[in-house]
C-alpha cells in the first residue's frame, strides 16, 4: 500500500522541546525587557523563546531566532551558529530546502573556523536532512562526518544513525538501512531521545509490515503506543497512529485503520510540519481507495494542493499524483486520471527511477488498452454491419499491439539501465563504509603502538635504570665477599635482561631501523633464550617491500601467534615461515603441540580479536588447522590490494 520512500524523508532536530505554556513564554519576554540585561543573556533568551515555540509555530521560531542572529553577529560565535541552525530548522519544516541549506552552511562555516565539534555535529546532521531526494549520497557523507565527531553522546549519535538509515533506505540498500535504524533505536533508548526513537521505530515498522512480518510489527507498534501514552507528544503519537493505520489496512481491519488515520491527522495538525501533514493526507487517500471510496480519497488529496512547500519535494508529488490517478480512475474520471498519470510519469523520469518506470509503463498500458477496448466494443455495436469499420478496428488493434510491445520493450531496457546504476550506487556506499572502518582500525592501531612505545620507554628509562643503580651499590659491597649480595646482583642482572626483553618486544628497535625479516628473526632468537619450545624462523622468496604500518601489523601478528603457541600448545617446536613472491606474502606459524577443538574455544579472546583486526586492516585472509598433531595458522596478504 505505502512505499517505504513515502515516510523516509524525516527531519532531524538538534533539540527537543515540549509544548510550553504561554505564561512561561511571557515570563521570558518580560526578562528580555529589563534594562540591566546583557546582550549575551538577551541572545540566549531570544533563542530559548524561539525553541519554546517549536514545533507549534515555525514562524515564531524563525522570528526570535532572527532577533538572536542580529545580536550574535557581534558577540558569541556559539550562539551565532545556534541562531543560524534554528532558522534553518524553521525553513526545513516548511520544506524550503534551499533556504534551510543556506543557514545550516553558515553554521558549518563557524564550526569549521572555530574547530568546534559541538557546532559541527548539529550542523552536519541538519544539513544532511536538508538534501533533496536526488542527493542522498551527499547526505550519507555528511551523516558519517557527524558520527565521526560524536564521542560518548548517544543523543546526537541516535540522530545521525537515523539519518543514515533514511539515506540507505532511499537508495534501496535495505540491509544497511535496517542496520542503522536498529542502531538508532539502541542509541535513542540509552539517551531517552524519544522523538528519534519513535521515528526509527516507524522506519523499522515499514519494513516489517511490507514484509508481512506482523508479529514483530505488533511488538514495535505496542512500544510506539507506550511512548505516545507516556509522553503525550503530538509528534510521537502521530508516528504511532500513521503506522497503526498502515498495519490495520494490511490486516484488512479497515475500520480500525480509518480511526488510526483520523487520530494521526489530529496529532499532526498540532505540529507545524507540512511534510508529515501531506504524507498523512496521501495515506488516508490510499486507505479510501482500498475500501472503494474514491470520492473521499479525492477529497483528502485536494487538501494537499494548498499546503506550502509541497512542490519542493519531487517524491511527495510522485506518490500524490500516483494516488490521485488511481482515485480518479476508480471514480470513472478517465481524463483526470490520465492527466495525473502523465504528471506522475514526468516526475518519475526526473528522478531517474527506472524501477518505478517499469510499473508505471505497465499500468499506463493496461489503462490505455482497457479504454481502447471499450471504445472498440461501442463501435462494433453501432457499426456491426459495416465491414469497413471492422477492418479499421482491426487495423487500430494491431497498431495498439505494436505500441504496447514497444512500451514493454522500452520498460525492460529502462529496468536494465536502472539495475546497473543501482549496482554502482551500492558499490559507492559500501566503499564509503569500508573507508570509515579502515580509518577507525588505523586509529586504534596507531594508539596501541604509541602506548607500547610509552611503556617500553618507561621500562627502559625508569625500571631498568633503578635496577642498574641498585646493582652498582650492591657491587660496591662485594669486597665483603657476601654470598647473599652476590646472589642479589645476579638476580638484578636477570631482571634487567627481562626488562630489556619486554621493552624490545613492545617496540623492537630493528622494526623502525631495519626490516620485517630482521625483526622477526631477532624476536624468534630472543624468545628461544627465554622459553622452552625451540622457535625457528625461515624466509623464502624475494625481499619484502611493504610500508612500516603493514610491517608493524605483521610483526604483531607473529608475536601474538608465537605467544599463544608457547602458552597453550605444550609442544617442543614452533616454526615461523615468511615467503614473498610476485607481490604475494604468506606468513605461517605452526607448532607440534596438542592442538585444540575450535568449537570448544571462545572466539572473543582479546588476543585473537587483535589478530583478526590486523588481518582485516591488511585486507588479508587467515586460515588455521588444529588437531592432535599441532596447530597451523596461514595468513596471505596481496601487497597490491592491501591497505597502505
Amino acid at each position: 500500500m505505502f512505499k517505504k520512500n513515502s515516510l523516509l524523508f524525516l527531519f532531524l532536530l538538534s533539540f527537543i522541546f515540549g509544548f510550553s505554556q504561554t505564561k512561561e513564554i511571557d515570563s521570558l519576554k518580560q526578562e528580555i525587557l529589563k534594562p540591566s540585561i546583557k546582550d549575551t543573556t538577551k541572545i540566549r533568551l531570544y533563542l530559548l523563546i524561539g525553541e519554546k515555540f517549536y514545533p507549534i509555530s515555525n514562524d515564531s521560531l524563525a522570528k526570535y531566532s532572527s532577533m538572536a542572529l542580529q545580536l550574535s553577529k557581534s558577540s558569541n560565535n556559539y550562539l551565532l551558529a545556534k541562531a543560524y541552525n534554528n532558522i534553518g530548522l524553521s525553513y526545513l519544516n516548511k520544506l524550503q530546502l534551499d533556504s534551510a541549506r543556506y543557514y545550516f552552511n553558515e553554521s558549518i562555516k563557524i564550526g569549521e573556523k572555530k574547530r568546534d565539534t559541538s557546532i559541527l555535529i548539529t550542523a552536519y546532521a541538519n544539513y544532511a536532512a536538508a538534501y533533496d531526494d536526488k542527493d542522498f549520497s551527499k547526505s550519507v557523507k555528511l551523516s558519517l562526518k557527524a558520527i565521526n565527531l560524536i564521542k560518548n553522546n548517544n543523543f546526537k549519535l541516535a540522530e545521525s544513525q537515523f539519518n543514515l538509515g533514511v539515506d540507505y533506505s532511499n537508495a534501496d540498500y535495505d540491509s544497511l538501512a535496517l542496520k542503522y535504524l536498529n542502531l538508532a533505536v539502541e542509541s535513542a533508548e540509552k539517551s531517552n531521545h524519544n522523538l528519534v526513537l519513535s521515528y526509527a521505530l516507524q522506519g523499522i515498522l515499514e519494513y516489517q509490515i511490507t514484509g508481512k512480518n506482523f508479529d514483530k510489527a505488533k511488538l514495535n507498534l505496542d512500544k510506539s503506543l507506550k511512548l505516545c501514552q507516556e509522553l503525550t507528544s503530538p509528534r510521537v503519537c502521530y508516528n504511532y497512529y500513521i503506522k497503526a493505520g498502515y498495519y490495520y489496512d494490511e490486516l484488512k481491519e479497515f475500520d480500525k485503520a480509518e480511526i488510526a488515520y483520523y487520530e494521526a491527522i489530529e496529532n499532526i495538525k498540532k505540529v507545524d510540519n507540512n511534510y508529515d501533514l501531506i504524507i498523512t493526507y496521501n495515506h488516508i487517500a490510499e486507505h479510501f481507495i482500498l475500501v472503494k471510496k474514491p470520492k473521499k480519497a479525492i477529497e483528502y488529496l485536494k487538501k494537499i494542493e494548498n499546503i506550502e512547500g509541497m512542490d519542493n519535494i519531487s517524491k511527495l508529488n510522485f506518490f500524490i499524483y500516483k494516488t490521485r490517478a488511481k482515485a480518479e480512475k476508480m471514480d470513472n474520471n478517465f481524463e483526470n486520471s490520465t492527466n495525473y498519470y502523465e504528471k506522475y510519469i514526468i516526475i518519475n523520469d526526473s528522478l531517474n527511477s527506472e524501477k518505478n518506470k517499469t510499473s508505471i509503463a505497465n499500468a499506463e498500458t493496461k489503462y490505455q488498452t482497457e479504454k481502447k477496448e471499450k471504445e472498440l466494443a461501442e463501435q462494433r455495436l453501432v457499426m456491426a454491419d459495416q465491414q469497413l469499420a471492422i477492418q479499421e478496428n482491426k487495423s487500430k488493434t494491431r497498431t495498439m499491439s505494436i505500441v504496447i510491445i514497444s512500451l514493454l520493450l522500452a520498460s525492460i531496457l529502462l529496468w536494465f539501465i536502472f539495475q546497473q546504476r543501482q549496482k554502482r550506487i551500492q558499490q559507492q556506499l559500501v566503499t564509503i563504509e569500508r573507508e570509515h572502518e579502515v580509518r577507525t582500525l588505523e586509529s586504534l592501531m596507531e594508539g596501541e603502538e604509541k602506548e607500547r612505545f610509552r611503556i617500553a620507554k618507561e621500562l627502559h628509562d625508569g625500571v631498568n635504570g633503578d635496577l642498574s643503580a641498585i646493582k652498582f651499590k650492591l657491587s660496591s659491597l662485594l669486597e665483603m665477599n657476601n654470598t647473599v649480595i652476590k646472589e642479589a646482583v645476579t638476580m638484578i642482572d636477570n631482571s634487567c635482561e627481562q626488562v630489556r626483553a619486554i621493552s624490545h618486544n613492545l617496540v623492537p628497535p630493528s622494526l623502525k631501523d631495519f626490516n620485517l625479516i630482521e625483526v622477526i628473526d631477532e624476536y624468534c632468537q630472543s624468545m628461544n633464550n627465554i622459553h622452552k619450545p625451540k622457535i625457528e624462523f625461515q624466509h623464502l622468496g624475494d625481499a619484502i617491500k611493504l610500508d612500516k604500518k603493514q610491517e608493524t601489523n605483521l610483526f604483531r601478528i607473529v608475536q601474538e601467534l608465537v605467544t599463544n603457541s608457547i602458552k597453550h600448545s605444550d609442544g617442543s617446536t614452533v616454526d615461523v615461515q615468511l615467503s614473498y613472491l610476485e607481490n604475494l606474502l604468506q606468513l605461517t606459524v605452526e607448532d607440534n603441540g596438542n592442538g585444540f577443538d575450535p568449537k570448544a574455544i571462545k572466539s572473543d579472546g582479546i588476543g585473537m580479536q587483535n589478530v583478526q583486526s590486523r588481518v582485516d586492516y591488511l585486507n588479508a585472509t587467515m586460515d588455521f588447522l588444529s588437531n592432535n598433531k599441532g596447530t597451523s595458522y596461514t595468513i596471505v596478504v596481496d601487497a597490491k590490494t592491501s591497505t597502505t
